[in-house]
């Protein structure tokens, strides 16, 4: 009954993201061709393809890395073909943020099986570089993986939790929806019943960082100050921020009750003029996500 009830949420949640766009009667087609699809693809089993090359660019070829994450009690596979590749879709620095939250989270018990199929590995290459993705991916020319398996053509249904068995227990990109991330933690950890977190309160000394007046290109620093003022320890799972011209560190480790907890915002503006970016904190609190905003003027 558990599992029917999570079926039924994911097929909500898919919804909400695919369809929120369509007319009544498109809405209702795609409803059903969701539902179709998970039904599908829940409890099959995934084939890979053998010999696959695993990278980190920038670096030699390290196909063990690759094979550690193949051996692990849970995977979550991404497999984005030719048309996924641009900067824009690939959300690097999402995936970033999501696999560190994972191992934290976890303790290394979750793998990531990142396929790609570039039309241009060099391009593909530059990419990964830019954004310093310093984790393995297979880089998978012939497409091979979806010629095995015939993944549904929606981007939103090409990831997929997988068990030990390479079975799928949950389908949908948690990239694209946090609400998706929420359901695949809940299966990692047994769901709900034997897995769920135990909620604290926070206070924020502020809301708002105003930069004033920074140059074009340069590098600024905010830093955000949580108070856990709850009873059960405070543990941010994830930062993520509206704009791609920010990075975020923040403490890992879980902040007992009355500690402080540092969120530091290293903003490096990419075009002129006035700027009002929103930073949402996920965490363990009754009020996560907590809203952040960063605002300011840039000049050249």
């Amino acid at each position: 009954m558990k599992e029917k009830h999570k079926k039924i949420e994911l097929l909500l949640i898919l919804s909400c993201v695919v369809f929120s766009v369509c007319s009544c009667k498109d809405n209702k087609k795609k409803q059903e061709e969701a539902t179709k699809i998970v039904n599908e693809w829940i409890g099959k089993e995934i084939r890979f393809p053998e010999n696959v090359t695993c990278y980190i660019f920038g670096k030699d070829t390290l196909p063990e890395l690759c094979n550690e994450h193949f051996q692990k009690e849970f995977k979550i596979l991404l497999y984005v073909d030719s048309t996924g590749c641009s900067d824009c879709r690939l959300k690097l620095l999402e995936w970033k943020q999501l696999m560190e939250e994972a191992n934290n989270l976890f303790y290394g018990k979750v793998g990531f099986l990142l396929f790609f199929q570039p039309k241009d590995v060099k391009e593909m290459r530059y990419l990964f570089i830019r954004n310093r993705f310093n984790y393995p991916v297979i880089i998978d020319k012939k497409g091979d993986l979806n010629n095995l398996n015939r993944f549904p053509k929606a981007i939103q249904y090409q990831c997929f939790l997988l068990n030990s068995n390479n079975k799928v227990l949950m389908i949908g990109n948690p990239v694209l929806n946090r609400s998706i991330w929420e359901l695949y933690k809940e299966q990692i950890v047994g769901g709900k019943e034997n897995g769920s977190e135990q909620i604290t309160s926070v206070s924020v000394e502020k809301l708002v960082h105003d930069y004033g007046t920074i140059g074009n290109g340069t590098s600024n620093i905010a830093v955000f100050t949580i108070t856990n003022t709850g009873n059960h320890p405070l543990i941010i799972n994830h930062v993520s921020a509206s704009c791609d011209c920010t990075s975020m560190e923040w403490d890992k480790q879980p902040v007992i009750p009355e500690q402080k907890a540092n969120i530091r915002i290293e903003m490096k503006p990419e075009d002129t003029g006035y700027f009002n970016k929103t930073i949402e904190v996920y965490c363990n609190a009754d009020k996560s996500p907590i809203r952040l905003r960063i605002t300011g003027t840039t000049i050249d």
